[in-house]
């Protein structure tokens, strides 16, 4: 994972330096996306493993390049990470420009995400013993911060069910219940704000843990809609 991190720092690095005279982009038409599936309780309760098998090959046509990030008790202390991953064949790939060299190179590198995405889960599963909580918002801002300032904006999946629980927010039993109190805790967050202006947001598998109490199911909701509206997004869709 060392090595993977030092790869990581250098994408994040050249994508960073690019912003800085234009926009980081893959090619026209493409988009950079990220995913973010939830390694904790959610794993256990739910098949996250089949919600990424039916999901995320879907989600993935159109992507340039994908960001991934496994959602534990602290993403950026997590072991479990990795560069973003190319998708698309480059003119040294595709030297002739064949379209079905093009289109057998992008699903076998869909098929490597896919599998990079479920063994991450698993790694951050078998450190979960020193990784308790969930924290949603700081894999938001691992996306943010690998995603800043791409034209077009990203594509963004949650498979989780936004349920954060973690030192600085736990959303089960944080004072939620009205706007003022919500907006508050938003403001709370600081330099932990993922900033996600014009990002398309789906999420997979949200409230489950709280579906039989509706009020605070709507409080969720309500909450994580003012922090993505705060963020600069689009509104989520809940798939």
């Amino acid at each position: 994972m060392i090595a993977a991190g030092r790869a990581l720092a250098a994408a994040a690095a050249l994508c960073l330096a690019a912003t800085a005279a234009t926009a980081c982009s893959g090619p026209s038409g493409h988009r950079f996306c990220g995913i973010a599936a939830d390694a904790t309780s959610f794993a256990e309760n739910t098949d996250v493993p089949k919600k990424i098998h039916d999901t995320v090959p879907r989600f993935l046509t159109g992507c340039d390049t994908v960001a991934i990030t496994v959602i534990t008790g602290s993403v950026q202390q997590s072991d479990c990470r990795r560069a973003p991953i190319p998708l698309t064949p480059t003119a040294e790939d595709n030297p002739n420009d064949n379209p079905k060299t093009a289109e057998r190179i992008s699903l076998a590198r869909r098929a490597f995400a896919v599998k990079t995405l479920n063994d991450l889960v698993s790694c951050a599963r078998a450190e979960r013993s020193t990784r308790n909580g969930s924290d949603v918002v700081g894999a938001l801002l691992d996306i943010a911060q690998k995603t800043r300032g791409l034209e077009p904006p990203p594509r963004i999946l949650l498979i989780s069910d936004m349920a954060q629980r973690a030192p600085e927010l736990n959303l089960y039993t944080a004072d939620i219940s009205t706007e003022e109190a919500r907006k508050s805790i938003i403001s709370s967050l600081s330099d932990r704000m993922p900033r996600l202006e014009g990002a398309e947001i789906q999420i997979l598998g949200f409230g489950v843990g709280v579906k039989s109490d509706h009020v605070r199911q709507q409080q969720f909701r309500d909450f994580w809609e003012l922090l993505f509206r705060e963020s600069g997004s689009l509104p989520p869709a809940y798939l």
